[in-house]
């Protein structure tokens, strides 16, 4: 039985990976286009330095496959969208003073739709789809050890409520902890900048045009044909000067 035992230890697969993700995290970049880059981050807590040495050995194996790294946990995906809508995902195992596996995408299609705009601003609305992964039936719920941070357009303003109720700070909302709820609202506006007149830009601009060239070379065409008859129109200056001047006697 020992001997079997030992056998059915060795062969392959036959000593289970085992880990737990403590911690999961979600920062979502916005841009002024309602576009995003979202960075996903497990955080993982190992039994022992063995159990760590055959993640590391997974991690060198699964490289930065999103598609392997789902095959060997089903944990570890993106939660964000969907897979069809991902853009460049790519999986990096990090160890610092804490470890953790690194998720980063961007989205082929924005996070956010226009809802209204002027001259002046662009008012957004945050898209729900999204966020399927966290919808229970028509309860939007986030697990105690999740966080999912949006940062919002550095010219952003937020516009209303955040719904449900989350922090605040500047253009960062951060949402954790939600048992249930069954709305998610987050409205902002983007306020347009005032194009400034630079002269010195304005002035490069005019000088590598086509219209600038065209003016040089008939200032150019000019030149030439006034150097060509220029002993002609000194002529006839001495001519103009001879028949106006009256020539009167010495006193």
């Amino acid at each position: 039985m020992l001997v079997f035992l030992f056998l059915v230890l060795l062969a392959p697969g036959a000593i289970a990976q085992r880990y737990d993700i403590t911690w999961h995290s979600i920062d979502i970049k916005i841009d002024a286009k309602g576009f995003a880059m979202v960075t996903e981050r497990f955080f993982l807590q190992f039994p022992n330095d063995f159990q760590l040495s055959l993640f590391r050995e997974e991690s060198e194996k699964n490289g930065v496959s999103l598609f392997a790294w789902k095959s060997f946990d089903d944990r570890i995906h993106t939660y964000i969208g969907e897979e069809k809508e991902l853009d460049n995902a790519q999986v990096g195992f990090v160890e610092n003073s804490e470890k953790y596996l690194e998720i980063t995408y961007g989205l082929k299609n924005p996070i956010t739709h226009a809802t209204a705009e002027t001259t002046r601003r662009t008012e957004f609305r945050l898209k729900e789809n999204f966020f399927r992964q966290f919808l229970l039936g028509e309860l939007f719920i986030i697990p105690d050890n999740a966080v999912i941070r949006l940062e919002l357009p550095s010219q952003a303003e937020i516009q209303g409520k955040v719904k449900p109720e989350a922090k605040v700070e500047g253009g960062i909302i951060t949402m954790q902890g939600y048992k249930s709820s069954n709305v998610l609202e987050v409205r902002y506006r983007v306020w347009k900048q005032i194009a400034s007149f630079d002269l010195q830009q304005a002035m490069q601009g005019f000088l590598t045009s086509e219209l600038m060239l065209l003016l040089a070379a008939v200032a150019f065409a000019l030149a030439i044909l006034a150097y060509a008859k220029r002993r002609e129109i000194s002529q006839r200056i001495e001519n103009y000067i001879v028949e106006h001047s009256e020539i009167k006697p010495k006193e």
